[in-house]
């Protein structure tokens, strides 16, 4: 092949076709393996005591299951106490590596536990979670081995947890010690101090993970630095993402579904019959804007940190937009929020935001019975004939749990039921399979603050008295959805 005489080409970018061959190259061959989603993944936690790998692995779990990823979390620490009683296996010298009988204790723990990860993955879970120090390369090398020894279809990727951060190591430990049933029945200082001594003994031996022990990410004092080998397909897509996201901060969220509209009857579509906010919608407004800022303002200043704006998302449906009004001009909107789209399914009737705390299911199964039985075989996966299921809802909100997770400060989210009843699963941790099910009231506000250990607490907050509800519209709900959707008040 002769040189071009131009070489525009070389700055422009060669356009010949890429030949097939280039993929005998050995790193391209290494990345079409690991680039299709194994049949089964198992993340290797990795790292010294107190250092997040347990608050890292319940968040990731949570995350995946909610994902739709058969996932299960598998914590060597629990295995141990149940096979000898944390007042001894709990203590520092337990961890010594010149106690023998110890060791092998904890290495009969740590392969049991290897073991039902294994039988989990057979039995048709994708995702296995192995919570343990996995300190040195031997154990490690061990633990890949007998995965891929047991099947060449399931494979391992190595999570390190790695800080240095003196004050999240703090944090951490007193987290440890308070919680932990290794330290019951020990004073504070002396949980603490025997603490010390058996993070000591790990540093002893200590070995960080090398490219030349496969896939692997590294998190860097909880994801201030990420560092990632080998990693494509699914967890390149949505487990990098996830763990770049998390940390341990506490700002609230705000859950809230938009406020009533206003009925505009002559309108063609039923999505704008109700475009703009009632008059208890605009009650709803004022109040959202009182409540959300005197929450924020109190983070603030538990926090001792300077007051900065709130990060507000909504979705594109007016009465979303006009119900933040009051409360900022500096908002995202966002399609991902927008309602389940039902297709022709609740035209005219469901369109419009009823009362009820749930969406009107007996409704659906009265006008179409044939749909609901098949809904009722998988609520998740069913799709509302021209439109959505809920699992197609989940990949659109995927992206939006990742920004609110990385967030550092007060959230506020304004949607709609549908797509409240998922983000509510999410953050309450339940199955998603009942998600259709979750009641997520009106004119209120679920408070979310993440809790130490992983997960997070939920509170909800009235905020309209049955006396601002508007009349008109809950005429109109009666009127055309039947009884069953007149909600239940209290005062």
């Amino acid at each position: 092949m002769s040189v071009p005489a131009n070489s525009d080409s070389y700055y422009n970018g060669a356009n010949e076709v890429t030949t097939p061959n280039l993929g005998f190259v050995q790193k391209q061959v290494e990345r079409e393996r690991l680039t299709n989603d194994a049949l089964g993944v198992v993340l290797v936690m990795v790292g010294l005591p107190a250092r997040g790998k347990s608050f890292i692995s319940r968040r990731l779990e949570r995350f995946l299951c909610w994902r739709g990823l058969s996932t299960k979390m598998f914590n060597v620490g629990k295995y141990r106490r149940e096979a000898t009683a944390p007042e001894e296996s709990g203590r520092s010298d337990f961890f010594d590596s010149g106690n023998k009988a110890a060791k092998q204790a904890r290495e009969r723990a740590a392969a049991t536990a290897l073991s039902d990860v294994l039988a989990f993955l057979d039995g048709g879970g994708q995702i296995a979670i192995y919570d343990a120090t996995n300190s040195v390369a031997e154990r490690r090398n061990y633990i890949r081995d007998r995965v891929t020894g047991h099947t060449s279809k399931y494979c391992v990727i190595f999570v390190e947890v790695i800080c240095d951060d003196k004050e999240v190591i703090e944090v951490n430990m007193n987290n440890k010690v308070s919680n932990s049933p290794d330290f019951r029945n020990m004073t504070m200082e002396e949980a603490l101090n025997d603490l010390k001594i058996r993070i000591a003994k790990y540093e002893e031996v200590y070995e960080s993970v090398k490219d030349a022990e496969g896939s692997y990410i590294k998190l860097f004092n909880l994801s201030s630095k990420i560092m990632a080998n080998h990693c494509y397909g699914r967890i390149a897509k949505s487990v990098l993402p996830y763990l770049m996201g998390i940390h341990v901060g506490a700002r609230p969220v705000f859950l809230v579904r938009a406020g009533a509209g206003e009925e505009k009857p002559q309108a063609p579509s039923s999505c704008d019959r109700l475009s703009r906010l009632s008059s208890s919608g605009q009650s709803f407004a004022s109040s959202l804007a009182e409540f959300v800022r005197a929450r924020s303002q109190r983070y603030w200043r538990e926090a001792g940190k300077k007051e900065e704006p709130m990060h507000v998302v909504t979705s594109t449906v007016p009465r979303a937009v006009a119900s933040v009004c009051d409360t900022t001009l500096r908002h995202d909107q966002t399609s991902a929020l927008n309602p389940l789209d039902k297709g022709p399914i609740g035209d005219r009737w469901w369109g419009i935001e009823c009362f009820q705390d749930v969406p009107p299911w007996h409704e659906v199964q009265r006008r179409y019975p044939d749909f609901w039985v098949q809904f009722l075989k998988d609520p998740l996966q069913c799709r509302f004939p021209g439109g959505e299921s809920y699992m197609d809802v989940i990949r659109r909100l995927e992206g939006l749990i990742i920004e609110v997770e990385a967030c550092t400060r007060p959230v506020l989210i304004v949607s709609h039921l549908t797509v409240l009843q998922l983000l509510l699963s999410y953050f309450h941790g339940t199955s998603l399979d009942e998600a259709w099910k979750m009641p997520v009231p009106k004119h209120s506000v679920v408070e979310v603050l993440p809790s130490l250990g992983g997960g997070f607490q939920c509170q909800e907050h009235s905020l309209l008295s049955t006396a601002c509800m508007d009349a008109n519209a809950d005429k109109l709900v009666a009127d055309e959805m039947g009884p069953q959707c007149k909600r239940t008040r209290t005062q």
